[in-house]
């Protein structure tokens, strides 16, 4: 597993936790892997799920 970014440890925390909670409510991962906490990092990571500002269109 790689590290947590230095700059904004919080924001991945949150973000990846925010990602776990939609993976165990049945979202399709885009990772491999058994725990839904471990995907939901690699995917903050590994930049494939963005952080969305309430308002903002993708």
């Amino acid at each position: 597993m790689e590290r947590a970014p230095k700059d904004n440890r919080f924001e991945f925390v949150v973000l990846a936790g925010q990602r776990a909670r939609q993976l165990l409510r049945g979202a399709v991962p885009r990772e491999s892997g058994e725990k839904k906490i471990t995907i939901a990092q690699r995917e903050v990571l590994r930049h494939k799920v963005e952080k969305m500002v309430e308002g903002e269109k993708p």
